[in-house]
């Protein structure tokens, strides 16, 4: 049953220019003028996964991280842009090649309890994948059932019990099962650890990362939690009102973050070291709402390291981060209008110091 990865450097999944923008409901009269609104939840995101590759996906909530994931695996519809997997155009696949799609790209929900049919025995939810995809019957569907749960360590006795008579990092497994049950090489993680205790997610972690390197599975992994991403990413965007402002490897996103809103959820991470001496700059104020995004820079309303009319009169684009980790060929890019001034101005003002 092992799907090994062809090669970590080959792209599995091409996301450019992704959009998803939702209706607000208006008036009448609105709709008529043609005045209608739209939240912009994703607004222009390029991401790429590579085979047997983890990519964290990070943010506050309402960033746009999880209709990011959604869209990607096109259980929302894109309002713009293109996704490649697979070597094939999925943008706009439909009927069965949708349902070969899914096959291959799987989710893992944030809730496990809500995700999960209350009136179905766990034994039956996992089975469900290997009937919609003709995988498995009888006595071969129930031994493969066996089998997925022993990978994600519960046990063939708990086949006929229901969600509610699970613990939370329980459910989780089961959810895990589920999604490997069709062998997919793509798993979207959709905070699959934030409704769990400390000491459960890292188990759930462990277990995702033995998965991965047993079956060669990608992961985009979306979570709000910093420490938790980078024990599981190679790679990381960090996202706020449905755009990258930042992304990285995960060596360079942590070690040299360059945008100041990086720089400030980095600061929010509990640290048990007392001796390092650093001021806690905590983010002020709400995200602007995605319906109405302001001009220029979208974090500039917020910004601890606010430059002036530049940030409010024009948008930065993405730029790679010069000299970092010595390598030219260094994926680490960011959109802040730091990145043009020189690092004797940016220390002038740096409040994180």
């Amino acid at each position: 049953m092992s799907q090994k990865a062809k090669s970590v450097d080959s792209p599995l999944l091409t996301a450019e220019n992704i959009k998803k923008h939702f209706p607000v409901e208006t008036g009448i009269i609105s709709r008529f003028l043609g005045d209608e609104e739209f939240v912009r939840a994703v607004d222009g995101v390029d991401i790429e996964l590579r085979e047997g590759e983890t990519v964290g996906v990070v943010g506050e909530s309402g960033c746009g991280k999880t209709t990011l994931g959604r869209t990607v695996a096109r259980l929302y519809e894109p309002s713009d842009g293109s996704i490649h997997f697979d070597d094939q155009e999925i943008t706009d696949v439909s009927g069965d090649r949708l349902k070969k799609l899914r096959k291959n790209i799987q989710v893992i929900f944030q809730d496990p309890m809500s995700s999960l049919n209350p009136r179905k025995t766990v034994g039956e939810i996992v089975a469900k994948p290997l009937e919609i995809h003709d995988l498995a019957s009888g006595d071969e569907k129930r031994e493969r059932v066996i089998e997925l749960f022993e990978e994600v360590g519960l046990q063939e006795s708990h086949l006929d019990r229901y969600p509610h008579e699970f613990s939370g990092g329980q459910r989780q497994r089961v959810g895990i099962a589920r999604a490997l049950a069709v062998e997919p090489k793509l798993i979207i993680a959709d905070e699959p650890v934030s409704a769990l205790d400390v000491s459960v997610q890292a188990q759930i972690i462990n277990l995702m990362k033995r998965l991965q390197a047993e079956y060669g599975i990608s992961y985009l992994f979306i979570a709000h939690d910093l420490s938790v991403v980078k024990h599981i990413s190679d790679r990381v965007a960090v996202m706020y009102l449905g755009k990258i402002a930042e992304k990285g490897s995960t060596e360079e996103i942590f070690e040299n973050p360059q945008h100041p809103y990086t720089r400030a959820l980095m600061n929010s991470i509990p640290r048990v070291d007392k001796k390092r001496s650093r001021r806690d700059i905590l983010l002020e104020g709400t995200p602007p709402s995605p319906s109405n995004p302001p001009e220029g820079c979208p974090f500039h309303s917020r910004c601890p390291e606010f430059i002036g009319d530049e940030c409010v009169d024009r948008e930065p684009e993405l730029e790679q981060v010069s000299g970092d980790s010595g390598s030219e060929d260094s994926s680490h890019v960011v959109a802040c209008h730091w990145q043009e001034k020189s690092v004797e101005e940016r220390q002038e003002q740096d409040p994180f110091n």
